[in-house]
Order: C-alpha cells, then sequence, then structure tokens
C-alpha cells in the first residue's frame, strides 16, 4: 500500500456520525484497499502496545516489558510485510545480509505473483542486493498475474535495477516446458549444456546459440539443491550483451502442484559491465533457496 492512500485508508477507519455524503462515498470508495488495512493495523497495533509496555504501561493487563523487547517485536511485526518496494534503495527496508554490504530480500507473503497464486510458498528463496539498488516496477504480461496458478509460460516474480550497474530479476519456468517428468529435479531436466539451450532464450530476451554466444558454465550444490550458473556473452540480445543465469528446481507447495524451474537473470550493457561486473556477479551469485523452499511438498 503507498503512502498516498494512508490518508484515505485512516478516513475509512472512522467517520462521525454526522459525515455528510461525501465522506461517506469517499469512505465507500477506499474499501478495496480493506485487506491490506487490516492487516497493516493488526502489525501496527501490536507495535503500539509494545511501545505502551517499554514506556512502563500496562496494556491488557499485563505488565511492562523491556525496551529491547520492544524492539525486536517491531522488527519482527514489520517482517511480515516486507516486500519489494518501488523506487526506494533496498537498503532503506530490507534486513541487512550477513554479506557485508548488502541488504537480504526474501519473498513475503503476497508479495509475489508466484506467492499470491500458491505456486510457490512465501519465503522460498532470497537475493542479497546493494543498498542502492532499486525494485522497478514489471509489466502485468511479464508478472504472469492473469495465469496464475496455471500459468503455461515463464513469468517474472521481481525485478531490482542498480544506478549504472546492470539489473536483475527472479524468472519462474513451469517445469512442463523443459522436461516430460513429472516432478523434476535440475539434473531431470538435463545436463548444464541441455539446460542451457532450453532456458537460454528466457535469458537472453529472445534467442540463444551456444555458438556464437561464448557461456562459461558452472555446477554448484547447497543444502542437496543443484545449482547451474552461466555466464553469456550475447551482442545484440534483448536483455543486454551480458547476461548471467542461475538456475535450480523448486517444488509446489503440495504433492499435486507442479515443479518449476526457478532462476535469477542478471544483465548487463558494455558500460554497465565495465562499471560493476563484480557487483552484478555478485549478486546473481548469491541467489539461493531457502530451506522452506527447497523442502517437498508436504513437508
Amino acid at each position: 500500500m503507498t503512502t498516498t492512500s494512508l490518508p484515505l485508508l485512516l478516513l475509512s477507519i472512522s467517520l462521525p456520525s454526522r459525515a455528510t455524503p461525501a465522506l461517506r462515498t469517499a469512505s465507500r470508495i477506499t474499501r478495496p484497499f480493506s485487506m491490506d488495512s487490516r492487516r497493516i493495523s493488526k502489525s501496527f497495533r501490536r507495535i503500539f502496545r509494545l511501545g505502551a509496555r517499554a514506556k512502563g504501561d500496562h496494556v491488557d493487563g499485563r505488565s511492562e516489558v523491556s525496551r529491547r523487547r520492544m524492539i525486536d517485536g517491531v522488527g519482527m511485526a514489520l517482517s511480515s510485510m516486507v516486500g519489494a518496494e518501488i523506487g526506494i534503495p533496498v537498503g532503506q527496508y530490507l534486513p541487512s545480509s550477513p554479506v557485508p554490504n548488502r541488504f537480504r530480500f526474501t519473498p513475503a507473503k503476497d508479495s509475489t505473483p508466484s506467492i499470491r497464486g500458491r505456486v510457490l510458498r512465501p519465503q522460498s528463496y532470497t537475493l542479497d542486493l546493494p543498498g542502492d539498488w532499486k525494485a522497478v516496477t514489471v509489466g502485468v504480461i511479464q508478472t504472469g498475474d492473469f495465469c496464475q496458478p496455471k500459468c503455461d509460460e515463464p513469468w517474472t516474480e521481481v525485478k531490482f535495477e542498480g544506478k549504472g550497474t546492470g539489473k536483475a530479476k527472479v524468472m519462474m519456468v513451469p517445469s512442463f516446458r523443459l522436461t516430460t517428468t513429472e516432478q523434476p529435479k535440475l539434473e531431470d531436466i538435463g545436463d548444464p549444456e541441455e539446460v542451457i539451450q532450453k532456458i537460454g532464450p528466457f535469458v537472453t530476451g529472445d534467442y540463444y546459440d551456444g555458438e556464437d554466444m561464448p557461456t562459461v558454465t558452472t555446477v554448484s550444490k547447497s543444502n542437496g539443491q543443484t545449482y547451474y550458473t552461466y555466464v553469456i556473452e550475447s551482442p545484440g540480445a534483448v536483455n543486454g550483451p551480458h547476461n548471467i543465469a542461475v538456475v535450480s528446481v523448486v517444488p509446489g507447495p503440495t504433492d499435486r502442484d507442479r515443479y518449476h524451474a526457478i532462476m535469477v537473470v542478471a544483465s548487463a550493457n558494455n558500460a554497465e559491465w565495465d562499471k560493476g561486473s563484480a557487483e552484478i556477479l555478485s549478486v546473481a551469485k548469491s541467489f539461493s533457496l531457502t530451506a522452506t523452499g527447497a523442502a517437498p511438498p508436504g513437508s
């Protein structure tokens, strides 16, 4: 919910009995925000209760708590609301990453198309970003919001950009587009060369030709999960001449749901690559599935 909607939200919370018809109309207009307002107001009520306790007041008959407990409580209350805030440097609202000078994005409840569509569990992956990077708007067609939870085409979860250093987005691809195996591991989709032939067009934005696009490939494993990493030189590609992809496979929330290939795609033009190739490489390689995201369905 944007800050510009807060006055309308406050107006919709309570109106005097002598409210004018115009005010009552404004109240009705704000009702589409009711779901977000209930969630946010619940978190703020919790914050206010904790603040009162820290000052020595009694709330609901309970005794005061320490100032530290208030701070921790505020952090927990706000963390459930954190998503990608469009146009705001991530260093202003995301928690710090274990990596120095990086801030960690973890998709919270209802914060991405796949989570809203119950295709992916909340908090399934993490991405570490420099503090001055910002989330940017993803077009409706690219988000897949209109076809969830049964999208047949790839879609973009979230997208971030650095100032003059490149961009990165998280994408998902239905596994049936890549293999006939019902619940595949990444190895079931293919070896690294086979997989890049299948996902390459999604990485470059139009096509992939291994002969014309020199590609450096690495394979890594973490917590039982396999990742293929590709650094591609792609002159003339829609996404730019330098593209990096880190791909793995994620199960659905239940054993009836599809599996998906999930990947971060980072791209840069020549000037961005010359200025900050190390930065954009570090962003792409920070992508990781969490224990929640990698867990088999039903666990």
